[in-house]
């Protein structure tokens, strides 16, 4: 398993670290995404991938406010 360190600079606007910590990990895996080549814009596919995916999240007990508008925002500003 893979351990995940976040700049502690960088905020998702989560209520605890391991909510930030989560967001920070699907934004830089969205980051990689975005970087490979494709038929389709990948920028934009890696974009809804993410959203997809912090909805997912917000559905898991102890991270409901992963898909609220301030942690897509923060998570949107980092992806880009």
């Amino acid at each position: 398993m893979q351990m995940i360190t976040q700049d502690r600079s960088v905020q998702y606007e989560m209520f605890s670290e391991e909510g930030n910590l989560a967001v920070a990990a699907l934004v830089e895996e969205a980051r990689e995404l975005a970087g490979l080549d494709g038929p389709i814009n990948p920028m934009e596919q890696a974009w809804n991938w993410l959203e997809n995916e912090l909805y997912a999240l917000s559905r898991r007990p102890g991270f409901e406010e992963a898909s609220d508008t301030a942690v897509r925002e923060a998570a949107y500003d980092r992806f880009i």
